[in-house]
């Protein structure tokens, strides 16, 4: 599956550098470009999944960029962040001028890289978030006690263009895969309450979870005299498949890209 695309038009090659870096290290694939001319061709070109543009350009002004963008039938629904930093003037004004252009979000410069990361996730799980039957996006439900692993992994999963819901028990996890039926579940093992193998086999006991796969993800394989037995007792409360943690990302997505395919 192709990671989710972005495009970084800034004249400031330092400071796209470092958020090229900080982007690509939360997984997604970004082009940088210097000018705005150059920004609305490379557009053209690569139908970025998001724009972030700074509105001090060499050529063309971020706003005017942002307009003509949106006022393209063709590029209109992709999300604009405008980055600015224009001298004394109020940050509330500069931000309704942005709004003015129709850009989707605007950033005060200086700005720090979680901003950023926040932006572009928020925008990104607004423009994905629409019924079942519409979805082009595979949707996949992290149960996870970890807040950090959650929020790593969900970046990465999102990046790589699924729709990620989290739940950080097992109760609650049985809850989403109900509610929100999605198309394959990460089952972490070792959680407070409801362990992830009897969590696991309670969902292949409902009809509406049954046909789910569910790859279990945990560190109790490091814990036992024989490694192996862990996934014998995944295998024996009817999970899918099962990866060591730490996890390593390019394995688990090509896990769940085999999981999908056959669903």
């Amino acid at each position: 599956m192709q990671k989710t695309k972005i495009l970084f038009i800034n004249d400031d090659l330092d400071f796209s550098k470092t958020n090229k870096t900080m982007l690509e290290q939360a997984g997604y694939e970004v082009i940088i470009e210097q000018s705005g001319k150059k920004g609305i061709d490379s557009v053209k070109r690569n139908t970025p999944d998001l724009i972030i543009c700074d509105v001090m350009l060499p050529d063309i002004n971020g706003f005017s960029v942002c307009r003509g963008l949106k006022e393209d039938p063709n590029y209109s629904s992709i999300p604009i962040i405008l980055l600015g930093d224009i001298g004394a003037s109020p940050d509330s004004y500069v931000e309704n001028i942005a709004k003015g252009h129709k850009a989707d979000c605007y950033l005060a410069k200086p700005v720090d890289s979680k901003k950023i990361i926040d932006a572009v996730n928020d925008l990104l799980t607004k423009t994905r978030s629409v019924p079942k039957e519409e979805r082009v996006n595979p949707k996949i439900l992290l149960v996870d006690d970890d807040p950090d692993f959650l929020e790593a992994t969900k970046q990465i999963l999102t990046a790589n263009k699924y729709d990620v819901i989290t739940a950080k028990n097992g109760d609650e996890g049985i809850a989403k895969a109900k509610y929100e039926s999605p198309d394959l579940i990460l089952l972490d093992v070792i959680m407070p309450g409801k362990d992830g193998f009897t969590v696991c086999y309670e969902l292949r006991k409902i009809a509406q979870t049954r046909p789910i796969p569910i790859v279990m993800l945990t560190a109790v394989g490091q814990q036992l005299t024989k490694p192996e037995y862990a996934v014998d007792i995944a295998i024996d409360h009817l999970a899918d498949d099962y990866i060591d943690k730490p996890v390593d990302m390019p394995t688990l997505l090509k896990k769940i890209e085999k999981h999908l395919l056959f669903r």
